[in-house]
Parts: structure tokens; sequence; C-alpha cells
């Protein structure tokens, strides 16, 4: 399931992109529609950024977290 979800992402993330760099081309605004697309894609990765970021900061402090299963290779 985790591999649809990245896939959405790259996919919708490479849409916008694409569709930002083609209107910049032409010298056109862009969509609304894009713009709140790519606003959320930034949200999206800067906020599990931040989590994941948290979570190695605690795991390599030695804080002992219950961690979903197939994550006991990962701990330090």
């Amino acid at each position: 399931m985790a591999e649809f979800f990245v896939f959405m992402y790259a996919m919708a993330a490479g849409f916008v992109l694409l569709t930002m760099q083609r209107n910049r081309r032409e010298q056109r605004a862009d969509a609304p529609i894009v713009t709140l697309v790519g606003w959320g894609l930034f949200s999206l990765s800067s906020t599990l950024a931040l989590l994941l970021g948290a979570v190695a900061l605690a795991l390599a402090l030695g804080l002992h977290m219950p961690l979903p299963a197939g994550f006991e290779s990962f701990t330090l």
C-alpha cells in the first residue's frame, strides 16, 4: 500500500513541477489548483521530514519507543 502512495506522490509532484515549468517558460500565470497542490505537497514533505527527523533523533539519543513491525533492524 505504501508503494501506491509513493507512486501517487511522485506523479502529483511531477505534474505540478512540469506544469509550473511550462507556465514559466510560456510566461503564463499558474492555475490556482496547481499552486494549491504544490503547497500541499510541500507541506506534506516538510511535515514528514520533521517527524522522521524527530524519530531518528530520539532513537539516536537512546529513547526506546514502540515501532511498527519490520523496524527492528533499524534500532541502534
